[in-house]
């Protein structure tokens, strides 16, 4: 149902919607385009999971916040893509919204190292931490949604297997974590429907609509795991191509005294398709390092702290490793081609 309703809801935004203007070197596509098809992921989030709490009453209170909070965003997506309020304002509401979350919401207090190694964080860094964590992973899946299918589609992989590390937490705990499977694999549903009428050929895009709604559902998803026992650093894993790009980016950019705020086209993705590549590959690249390193989540989820740990760092090492090499020939591609 899900999956039905958000393809309906996209193919129906493509004719509603407001068109995305190439007028900014860093956006990647050369005609004007439909955008807000994310409204199609929020349409079928929101049936997805209105048809499971129809069927099955057992429904906490954090589904309803975990969607209220999805949706605030998506709203506040969905008015940026019509009136470009610009990063300072979005930031701002941003932390209103996820600032909501950690007040009334479940908040991760303990982060596990190795093991019995649990660094203890207490109600006061446990809540800035969890408020961090959203604001990062709702800003890294808009900052990579600038290529056909790669962000949405690389969170719709991290969300199915955030779902089966949440379903075998379920089974070994005998905790409520299923909830979250189930959450997740409607939320992967709805992505799903979206895309077939992204990728290709990018007939409509998910805008600022689907970037801040599909992030926040990442985000406040897996806090909702974490304080359920899963553990944190398996839920990262699960995203961490997404991370890793962005925060090296970040890093950068810093490095390059540019303005951290200002939009630009420095992520690797896009210095890929700026060199010639195309959205599909380059997309098709993310899927499967976001496959690669949920395999690892799943497998390490299963074990101890200390696996799910260097779990962790081995997929993360080789995406440095690779994202910079890949900066650093893309870089030289385009200055040669430049030049």
């Amino acid at each position: 149902m899900a999956l039905l309703v958000a393809w309906l809801v996209t193919r129906l935004m493509m004719v509603w919607a407001v068109p995305d203007v190439p007028d900014a070197a860093r956006k990647l596509h050369r005609a004007p385009t439909p955008t807000s098809g994310g409204v199609g992921i929020m349409a079928g989030t929101v049936v997805g999971l209105g048809v499971f709490c129809f069927y099955f009453t057992n429904v906490t209170e954090e589904i309803a916040l975990c969607l209220g909070v999805s949706l605030a965003g998506g709203v506040l997506g969905f008015w940026d893509d019509r009136a470009a309020l610009g990063p300072k304002i979005k930031l701002m509401i941003l932390l209103a919204i996820t600032s909501g979350f950690v007040i009334w919401g479940p908040r991760i207090e303990a982060l596990p190292l190795w093991d019995g190694a649990v660094w203890q964080l207490g109600p006061v860094l446990g809540g800035l931490g969890t408020l961090l964590w959203l604001l990062v992973i709702v800003n890294v899946v808009n900052f990579m949604d600038g290529a056909n299918g790669l962000s949405i589609g690389s969170s719709m992989v991290g969300l199915v297997f955030l779902s089966v590390v949440c379903g075998f937490a379920s089974f070994a705990q005998s905790s409520p974590a299923f909830l979250v499977t189930i959450y997740g694999l409607i939320s992967a549903l709805a992505c799903c429907g979206f895309l077939y009428w992204n990728v290709a050929g990018g007939r409509i895009f998910a805008g600022d609509s689907g970037a801040l709604f599909v992030g926040l559902t990442i985000g406040t998803l897996g806090v909702w795991a974490g304080s359920m026992g899963v553990k944190p650093l398996s839920i990262a894993t699960c995203f961490l191509p997404l991370l890793a790009d962005s925060i090296l980016t970040i890093i950068w950019r810093a490095r390059q005294k540019a303005n951290l705020l200002t939009p630009h086209a420095d992520h690797v993705y896009q210095l890929a398709i700026r060199s010639g590549q195309s959205h599909l590959y380059v997309a098709s690249l993310y899927w499967l390092a976001t496959a690669l390193c949920g395999v690892v989540a799943v497998r390490a989820s299963t074990s101890g702290d200390s696996l799910i740990s260097l779990g962790f760092v081995l997929c993360l090492l080789p995406l440095i490793l690779i994202l910079e090499r890949a900066r650093a020939y893309y870089l030289a591609l385009l200055s040669k081609q430049a030049g």
